[in-house]
């Protein structure tokens, strides 16, 4: 036992005599500075994680080297020399001290700063990231003509991401406006709240395209992912999607089996068919008749390219269902018909097409179908994709023509996280406290949106709509005359001045815009209750009733009767002793069917 602990007590002598703990301890010290800065690098500098293993690896193998090199050689006046196995008067010889108290005091001094300065700058540990927004990607090409293909990879890759349960991600239409007015990422997280942005670039060369996209914190605002991606125009579905599961993969977001299959079943795509398609998504988001005429060009074009070509079909539904508010020559009908043909045809090519059931849920709503068999295809679109803000959107619009707030509530302001900066989903917002009652509020989010912008002609007729509820007529008058003109005079706008013109005692000119409309059956739900609602406010309720009666009860609705209850500009309506006799009538009538 003796003889143990004195070999053991030998040896640990040995080891003080060769300076192996010395090294040891120096070496201790320097990797764990090392590491430190590498871990605070990496944070802001784009480099693999796969660097930081290397670096780390190598430390730790390299101190058993360490280890073994002090205990067989020593650093004397002879230069480095081989440790004497025993005390000699050689080796009792003064020795050069390289690594002295003094050395050993400045490192661990270091250490100590290196570690303060590591757990100050991280403050609190950021949390998983669950919303994300792709901002707009950069043009490498040097060809303004080229922006429409860029635009077009951007809002394909949002697409495939929007596909993922777990994620939150914005809409395009909220980060669009960063293209032309950058800002700082802090600031671009803050407007969007979110905790993670996506950028990156753009590079056609014929029938090529390469893709570079990285990954950047917000909260911090650290580098967290790069990669390129290079495919052939034909797999350019194909590249979106891997794009998307990287950017999954790398903030751990769970993809569940059936997104999955999603993101991966990607048909090659005749590269002119497609470019054709996003020639039409470039026209189609400008918003004007003129150019949605021009968008449907193109994706018909795109479809005669490509007879299987989804995108294109779902292309058309969209713009067959707005153009009914820009084109009030042509029957209503006429366009949900195309719009319903073509929403089918694009989810028979494709029934994992999330974003096409809302239009053909949209479609079959305003045509009058049941709202059973439409709310199954919006709470499919949800399924297919949560993020797509459209869908929250229109489906709450579904909610609020049936009288449903808290529905339409819950809808709209998903919509609104997931597309904060739509002035169109604001529009609505405001609606919600126009239908609440609650005309502060509704003032106070039109102007809002007129700090985003004030051009916008919702963003008038709002703000005239709150102020002619709260009795201010003269600013209610300035407001929606304003929105008639920024409008270019569009019939939902002149209906709402006519109901300020009626309100406020200008009965002649109310009647004049009201006898503009020759044919209310030609008009869209909308456009009819605006209608309608001219008409409650210059008296004519008998009218009002009359149309109700051919409307709802011939062809019963009474789910759709219930919008009048919540429009306040309706309550001499339903108050009414025969607005309940006609609710009646048309539940019994639809028990009947």
């Amino acid at each position: 036992m003796s003889n143990t602990r004195s070999g053991f007590t030998t040896f640990l002598s040995e080891l003080r005599r060769r300076r192996v703990f010395r090294v040891a301890v120096v070496y201790a010290g320097v990797a764990f500075i090392i590491i430190q800065i590498i871990d605070g690098a990496f944070d802001y500098l784009p480099i693999p994680d796969w660097v930081g293993t290397v670096i780390i690896v190598l430390l730790l193998l390299g101190f058993p080297v360490a280890v073994g090199l002090a205990w067989a050689f020593d650093i004397t006046e002879k230069g480095v020399v081989r440790t004497a196995a025993k005390e000699s008067a050689e080796a009792k010889a003064p020795r050069r001290v390289l690594i002295g108290n003094k050395t050993l005091a400045a490192i661990a001094a270091v250490a100590v700063a290196v570690a303060v300065w590591s757990y100050l700058s991280k403050g609190e540990q950021p949390g998983p990231i669950t919303s994300i927004a792709v901002l707009p990607l950069e043009n490498l090409m040097n060809d303004p003509d080229q922006d429409y293909f860029v635009d077009g990879m951007h809002e394909a890759l949002i697409s495939e991401l929007g596909k993922i349960s777990a994620l939150r991600v914005i809409s395009r239409t909220s980060v669009m406006q960063y293209k032309t007015a950058p800002k700082s990422l802090p600031e671009i997280a803050r407007e969007l709240h979110v905790d993670a942005v996506v950028e990156g670039s753009v590079l056609r060369a014929g029938d090529r395209v390469k893709i570079t996209a990285q990954l950047v914190g917000t909260q911090p605002e650290r580098h967290l992912w790069t990669d390129n991606y290079t495919r052939d125009l034909r797999d350019i579905l194909a590249l979106h999607s891997e794009v998307a599961r990287d950017i999954a993969g790398e903030i751990r977001a769970a993809i569940t089996p059936a997104e999955d299959l999603s993101l991966r079943r990607k048909r090659p795509v005749d590269p002119d068919a497609f470019d054709a398609y996003i020639r039409g998504r470039h026209f189609w988001n400008k918003r004007t008749a003129k150019h949605l005429y021009k968008a449907i060009e193109y994706f018909q074009q795109a479809i005669e390219l490509d007879p299987g070509c989804a995108l294109g079909y779902h292309g058309l539904a969209d713009v067959y269902i707005v153009l009914q508010e820009y084109d009030a020559a042509v029957p209503a009908e006429e366009y949900f018909t195309q719009a319903k043909a073509a929403a089918l045809k694009a989810l028979e090519l494709n029934p994992d097409l999330g974003e096409a059931y809302p239009a053909l849920a949209s479609v079959m709503d305003l045509r009058g179908e049941p709202w059973a068999e439409v709310e199954k295809y919006y709470q499919r679109a949800i399924e297919l994709s949560p993020s797509y803000a459209t869908a929250h959107h229109w489906y709450g619009l579904g909610f609020r023509d049936r009288g449903r707030l808290e529905e339409f509530k819950k809808e709209i302001w998903r919509a609104y996280e997931l597309d904060p900066l739509s002035l169109v989903i604001r529009s609505n917002i405001a609606d919600f406290y126009y239908f609440s009652r609650q005309y502060d509020q509704m003032i106070s989010e039109a102007q809002k949106m007129l700090e985003l912008d004030s051009t916008f002609f919702w963003t008038k007729i709002e703000l005239g709509k709150g102020y002619l509820m709260k009795g201010e007529s003269t600013k209610a008058l300035r407001y929606l005359k304003e929105g008639v003109e920024l409008s270019d005079s569009s019939l939902v706008s002149l209906l709402h001045l006519g109901c300020a013109y009626a309100i406020t005692g200008e009965q002649d000119q109310a009647l004049e815009i009201m006898s503009s409309v020759k044919d209310w059956s030609l008009l869209s739900r909308d456009a009819r209750n605006l209608l309608l609602q001219l008409y409650t406010c210059v008296g004519a309720i008998d009218d009002v009733f009359t149309i109700l009666e051919e409307l709802y009860v011939d062809e019963p609705h009474p789910d759709l009767l219930q919008y009048y209850t919540i429009d306040p500009l309706f309550d001499p309506v339903t108050q009414d002793p025969r607005f309940s006799a006609l609710l009646e009538k048309a539940e019994a009538r639809a028990r009947e069917k």
